[in-house]
C-alpha cells in the first residue's frame, strides 16, 4: 500500500520592503541588475529550504527561465544563476527548461530525487513565493496524493510531478526534451515518442528524404514528433487536421499518416500508423472508468506504466496501411478541408456513394414521380 509522503506546505513570501532592504545590504534575495532579474538569493533560499547544497547528488531543476520575460526583459541569465547555485546544468541533463509563453510567470522547482522533496518558487508582484512539498511519483497516482500535491503547487503541479519524477526514474534525454517542449508528461505525449521511434526503426530515411506528417487526428503526440523528427508546421513538415467521423474499422486507433518523401525524385511512401491506447491502459493497470473518476492521478499512473516500454513501441504501434505518394497526392493530403483517409482510399467518401436506386425506391414507395406536384 502506498505511503503518503507529502509534507505540510511551507509558504514564504519576500515582501517588496524586504526586497529593497536586500538590494541595499547585499543579502540573499532577488535584485535587479542591468535591467534583468537576479534570482541568486531566491535559489539559495530554496536550496536551504530543501536542506541541500550544490554537492548533493540526485538534484534536478525545472524552470521556465529563458522562455518567459519579467518586466519586458528576457530571463536567460536566470539559467546561469540556477546552474551556479544548484550544480545542475543543461549539459548534465538535470537542468530542464520548460516551454512556456513569454508572458507566463517566472518559476523554478528544485527536486531532490533521494527524498522526493521539491521546493517550488514562483515570481509575482515583485516577490518570490516558495512552496515545499513531497512530490513522490507513486504517491501522485492516488487521488489523495495527487490532490495534496496539486493544492500545494497549483497549475504547475502536473508539469513538475511528471517531468521531475520521470527524470528521477531515468527517462531518456530525448524523451525529456519532448516533455520540455510539451511542458508536461502525459500518455498522449508518450505515444508520440513511441510513434516517432517506431517510424525511424521501420521506415528509416535515406539520402535526400524527409518525413512529412499528416496529423489526423490531432493530439499531444504531435509535440513529441516535432521535437524528435523536426517535422514542424513552420517548415511544412506537419499538417494538423481534426479527424472526421468514420465507421470503418480500417482507421480504428489511427494515429496519423506518415510519409517518407524524396524531394529529388518527387515521390514517396506513405503509411498509416495506429496506437493502441487500450493496451497502454492494460500495462498500466488503468481503466476507462479510472480516467473519469481520478483523471489526473490516472494519467500519472499511466505515465509510469508506459515508461518501461519506451524502447518497445511495437507493443502499441502498428502499420495499418501502406501506399505510394505522388506529388499531386501529397498536395491533396496537405490541403485544409480534405479528408486524408478518403484520399488514400482507406475509407469511403460518403458523397461518392451512388444513392440513385435508393431514391427511386423511395419515390416508388410514395407512388410519385418527378412530375408530381407538391
Amino acid at each position: 500500500m502506498l505511503k503518503c509522503l507529502w509534507e505540510v506546505t511551507e509558504m514564504k513570501t519576500i515582501s517588496a520592503l524586504g526586497l529593497i532592504m536586500l538590494l541595499c545590504s547585499g543579502f540573499t534575495g532577488i535584485a535587479a541588475a542591468d535591467g534583468s532579474i537576479d534570482i541568486t538569493g531566491a535559489v539559495q533560499d530554496a536550496m536551504d529550504a530543501l536542506g541541500v547544497t550544490s554537492e548533493t547528488p540526485g538534484l534536478c531543476v525545472l524552470t521556465d527561465a529563458g522562455y518567459v520575460k519579467v518586466d519586458g526583459e528576457t530571463t536567460e541569465g536566470c539559467i546561469a544563476t540556477i546552474r551556479e547555485g544548484t550544480g545542475c546544468s543543461i549539459g548534465d541533463g538535470n537542468l530542464l527548461t520548460v516551454h512556456r509563453s513569454v508572458n507566463s510567470p517566472l518559476w523554478f522547482a528544485i527536486f531532490d530525487n533521494e527524498t522526493k522533496d521539491c521546493v517550488y518558487a514562483v515570481y509575482s508582484g515583485g516577490a518570490f513565493t516558495t512552496t515545499k512539498v513531497n512530490i513522490d511519483g507513486e504517491n501522485a497516482t492516488t487521488s489523495d496524493g495527487w490532490n495534496a500535491i496539486s493544492d500545494a503547487l497549483g497549475s504547475d503541479a502536473f508539469t513538475i510531478v511528471g517531468i521531475a519524477n520521470a527524470w528521477g526514474y531515468g527517462a531518456p534525454y530525448d524523451f525529456l526534451k519532448c516533455m520540455e517542449f510539451h511542458n508536461h508528461l502525459c500518455p498522449g505525449m508518450t505515444s508520440g515518442y513511441m510513434l516517432g521511434d517506431y517510424l525511424q526503426k521501420e521506415y528509416p530515411l535515406g539520402d535526400g528524404e524527409k518525413y512529412v506528417v499528416i496529423s489526423c487526428p490531432v493530439w499531444c503526440k504531435d509535440d513529441a514528433l516535432q521535437v524528435m523528427l523536426d517535422t514542424t508546421v513552420g517548415k511544412r513538415s506537419m499538417f494538423a487536421k481534426n479527424m472526421p467521423a468514420h465507421d470503418e474499422d480500417a482507421v480504428e486507433n489511427a494515429a496519423g499518416i506518415y510519409i517518407v518523401w524524396n524531394s529529388a525524385l518527387n515521390n514517396g511512401t506513405g503509411v498509416v500508423l495506429s496506437f493502441d491506447f487500450g493496451e497502454a491502459r492494460n500495462v498500466s493497470n488503468v481503466t476507462d472508468s479510472d480516467f473519469n473518476t481520478y483523471p489526473m492521478a490516472s494519467r500519472i499512473k499511466m505515465d509510469w506504466g508506459m515508461m518501461p516500454y519506451l524502447n518497445q513501441p511495437e507493443m502499441f504501434v502498428s502499420t495499418l496501411h501502406t501506399f505510394d505518394v505522388t506529388s499531386d497526392l501529397l498536395k491533396r493530403l496537405e490541403l485544409a478541408g480534405v479528408d486524408p483517409y478518403i484520399e488514400i482510399g482507406l475509407v469511403d467518401d460518403p458523397c461518392a456513394i451512388d444513392i440513385s436506386d435508393a431514391l427511386q425506391d423511395a419515390m416508388s414507395t410514395l407512388g410519385v414521380t418527378r412530375e408530381t406536384p407538391g
